[in-house]
Order: structure tokens, then sequence, then C-alpha cells
């Protein structure tokens, strides 16, 4: 077995402009999932028993400059900061701080606010506020590569009345409402600095106290204008591995948990002490290929790959049950994803054989590239390494840090990745286009600069990722992105892993917690001790 760890070096660090807009667009389609610095000691010694103490599975208080305008504090499962528009279980754009919303031309929408919303300053939100936080702190400070996320422009988002707000898209958007129902696209006051730590958003909580690395102290908004909050406040905990917020829920120091360690699911679930519930979510795990690259630019040897695993098997051992056995890239939970439709490669080793034999593989030995700060992706890999093995092809492991691991993809100096994608907001059509359009952030940089990309057929497949983004006929989108996907899948684009899921495991006195396909969209202001 060959697993190399790899450090980044100070020159393969991404200073550049593109693979800033790669780091940004990676925290908004993966969540941020990186590794974190610690747990906070004693962070709950202090509060009372009506504050509630969660542990999700990144950071949520770092100080990266990914998440320099919340005062170090991720915007994610917080709910300091608020966007206009929030999404049901269904993945649909559902009314938030805007109430209403209308396509008045191809790519003209207006939004009609919510009326007595407050700040937590107590000043009502208004048309001003909407249009500061899209221009000056949202399309101004993060520049094109957010152009490209909500097909908005500097000047594009105007002010028609108090309640009242204009967005103009760059072209025909039809998913925008769902597209900006994300938690980063936050409204807060002009007179509000949360570049420089002065963080007041609309949510039922308000950020009191951010250590860096292990935890955010949050209190109540009295004035929430979504009715009354239960807890007293929150204590989000940073933990570094899953391990670390088991040992934290069993030692009583966490009330919730997101995803405790999977060996010991069993044993939580056979408590009386706990409760463990689980939710396929929007994310999926695939092997993406690098298709410009010799020997994987060969559609034999890609399928060989696919014939030569077993996704349930890989749900099995690697995963720890949790997860659904992919033959899509894309997570079921969104209404337009692929699954029965799609060609099938259950495993058989005979066929992965035959067709290793035909294609131009030699005998060189592929490159894996996976996330050292993934929790599970190095078993797949591992998974991977034994079952290629079996039909004659060596595969040599990189195991990265984040920053080498983007620059490699980047770069294209790789054969296959441990990768995949997740929405965080239910317009999902972004996680279609920036995987596998040419122009998608996955791609457009090799593309623009040789013509290639990495995970793009281009062409007719191009086309059709086009129409199903632009359509407002929801059959036709439909359509459209499932040609695309049976195409990619056909062409074996990917080798699907699993739909991801995940658990939330909780001490048995915890009510009120309602799972959703979005994790980062879980609401906590209905927590709540039984008797």
């Amino acid at each position: 077995m060959k697993i190399r760890l790899m450090k980044a070096t100070e020159d393969e660090r991404p200073i550049d402009q593109r693979l800033r807009r790669r780091r940004f667009l990676g925290a908004i389609a993966a969540g941020c999932t990186a590794g974190v610095a610690g747990c906070a000691e004693g962070a709950s010694d202090d509060i009372d028993g009506e504050t509630v103490t969660i542990v999700p599975p990144s950071n949520p208080a770092d100080s990266d400059d990914q998440w320099e305008r919340w005062s170090g504090m991720t915007p994610y499962w917080t709910r300091v900061v608020e966007p206009l528009v929030w999404g049901t279980k269904e993945m649909h754009a559902k009314p938030w701080l805007a109430t209403d919303w209308e396509l008045t031309d191809d790519t003209t929408w207006v939004f009609e606010l919510r009326e007595g919303v407050t700040f937590h300053n107590g000043a009502e939100m208004t048309a001003d506020d909407v249009v500061h936080s899209y221009e000056n702190d949202i399309l101004e400070r993060y520049g094109d590569f957010v152009y490209g996320w909500l097909h908005l422009e500097p000047g594009s988002v105007e002010k028609i009345d108090d309640y009242t707000v204009e967005f103009t898209n760059t072209e025909p958007f039809p998913d925008f409402p769902g597209t900006i129902g994300h938690n980063m696209l936050d409204v807060h006051p002009p007179s509000a600095d949360p570049w420089n730590g002065d963080v007041i958003g609309t949510g039922p909580f308000t950020l009191e106290d951010v250590e860096d690395g292990q935890y955010v102290e949050l209190g109540t908004h009295d004035d929430y204008w979504g009715g009354d909050v239960a807890p007293d406040g929150l204590t989000v905990r940073a933990a570094e591995d899953e391990t670390t917020r088991t040992n934290l829920l069993e030692s009583g120091d966490a009330d919730v948990v997101l995803e405790p360690s999977k060996p010991r699911l069993t044993s939580l679930r056979r408590s009386d002490e706990f409760v463990v519930e689980t939710q396929q979510s929007s994310g999926s795990t695939f092997v993406s290929f690098n298709l410009y690259e010799e020997p994987t630019d060969d559609a034999d040897l890609r399928r060989a790959l696919n014939y030569a695993v077993s996704q349930s098997e890989i749900v099995e051992e690697a995963l720890g049950g949790l997860g659904r056995p992919a033959s899509g890239p894309i997570s079921t939970v969104i209404d337009w994803a692929a699954d029965d439709e799609l060609p099938d490669y259950e495993r058989d080793h005979e066929t992965a054989r035959e067709l290793v034999a035909d294609s131009s593989y030699d005998g060189e030995e592929l490159t894996c590239l996976v996330r050292g700060d993934q929790d599970d992706d190095d078993l797949i890999a591992q998974i991977l390494q034994s079952e290629f093995d079996a039909v004659g092809v060596d595969l040599d492991i990189e195991l990265l840090e984040r920053a080498a691991y983007q620059d490699r993809t980047g770069r294209g100096e790789f054969h296959l990745a441990i990768d995949g994608t997740q929405s965080n907001s239910p317009g999902a059509d972004y996680i279609m286009w920036e995987n596998f359009h040419s122009r998608g952030v996955d791609n457009i940089d090799l593309y623009e600069a040789d013509g290639t990309g990495l995970h793009n057929l281009g062409g007719e497949v191009d086309d059709l990722i086009e129409t199903g983004f632009q359509s407002n006929d929801p059959e036709q989108r439909h359509e459209a992105y499932v040609e695309a996907q049976r195409r990619i899948v056909e062409e074996a684009v990917v080798i699907p892993i699993t739909y991801r899921e995940y658990a939330v495991a909780m001490d048995a006195t915890i009510e009120g917690v309602e799972l959703h396909p979005i994790d980062r969209l879980l609401e906590w202001r209905s927590l709540r001790r039984s008797q």
C-alpha cells in the first residue's frame, strides 16, 4: 500500500485570484469542512441549564480570512445572520426575509421584503440594508467568483421602495431565488461593519463572543421576527474530528453533535442517554477523473475502474453504513438528480480486466489525490487501491493538505481525485455547472488556458447544462439535466460513490431538532430540554 502525506509549501498555496476563487467556491459548495484547531476547554462552564451546546463538523470560530466578514464566526449553524430566502426540506426556495419575488423579464427579479424585521440593534430592516449588503459587502468585496455564482455584477441591485428590491442578472437564471437562499448572503445594516467585528444580523441568536479556534457564544434576539426563541443561548464549540465530537457528547460537555464517530453510532443508538437521527444530504461523494491526462483520457480505462468497485461495500466498510450507494454524481434529494435512468456499473472484475486490456493503460501508476481533512476519503481511496489492483491497475494515493490539493487539481496534475459536490442553498443548479460545465469553477482555468478543463465533456453536455440552467420550464430543465448526467456516467467522467447522509447525535433530553437536507440550514430556536 502506498500512501504519501503531502504538505503545501509556501509557493504551492493558492495566492492568485484563480485559486482564491476556487477556495471561496469550495467553501460554498462543500461547506468548508476543513479540520479544526482544537476544542474549547470549559467553554460551557459559565452557562446555565437552558443554554444548549452544539458541535458542528467544522470550526465555528475560525480566524481564516474566509470568515473575516463575520469576525471569525462561521455564518453556518450559528443562526446569527440570515438571507432573503430559505429552503424547504424538498430543496425548494422558501420566503424568509423576503416574502415574495417575481421574474419581471428574462433577467430582472423584484423581491418584496418582510416588514417588521428588526436587527439585533433594534433598527428595522429595509431595502437600503439589502442593497448595501449585496453591493458593498458581497459584490464589491468578493469579486468575479461571486459574479459567476450569483450572475450579478456591481450596480445590479437597486431599491424600488422601502420594502422592494430589484435584482438584475447578467443572463437568464431561473434558479436565482433558490441560489441566494444561502447563509453567506446575509443582510445587515450599513451602520454595522462586520469586517471589523461589528456583526449585527436578524437571526434568532446574537453574537456575544468568539474564541478563535474554540467556540462561539450566542445570546438570543428577543424581538426575532420568527417568534419566540426557546433556548437562552447557544455555545457552538469546535472539535477537530468526529471522535472528539463524540467524546464531548458522552462526557456531557455537548448536547448536540453533528457527524459523530461512525464506529460508535451503534453504541450511541443502544444507549438510553442519547438519540441518533440521520438525514440524506444534498451532498455526494465521487471519484473524479482528469479527462485530459493520459491514460485517464481513455474512456475504456475509466469504465473499467467503474466496474472494479462496489459502492455498497464502500458505504459499509468506509462509511459505517451511513450513505446511499450512488449511481450518479448528484444527490437524489435534488429534484432533477438522475439515478435509475443512468448506466449501471455493477462490480464485475472480469469486464473491468477486459476493458483495461482494450485501453491505452500500460501498467503506469495512476495518481489519486485525497484531502487529508476529510475523515473518510483516505479509507475510500484504500478500498479503491485494492479493487484496482485486482483488475491490474496500480494506484498511488497522495494524502494532501487542502491548499496543496487545490493547487494540484487546479493545475491538472493528477489522474483521479476523491471529490464530491454539495449545495448549501435550495438552488442547486450551480453544482452541476461548477463541476461539469467547461466554464464551471473546476474546469474554466484549464479550459481557457488550453481548451481542455478537467471533468468536462464539453460540446453537447455543455449545451444540456446551459439548457437546464436557463430554462423556466421545469420539465425541460429536468430532462436536460438528466440527459447531461446520463452522458457523464456513460463516459465515466466520475466513479459515483455515495449520496451522503449525516448523523446528528444528541442528549436524550434534547427536543426540537428537525433535520434538513442542508445541515447548514438546521434551526436551533425550538431546542428545549424535556422534563
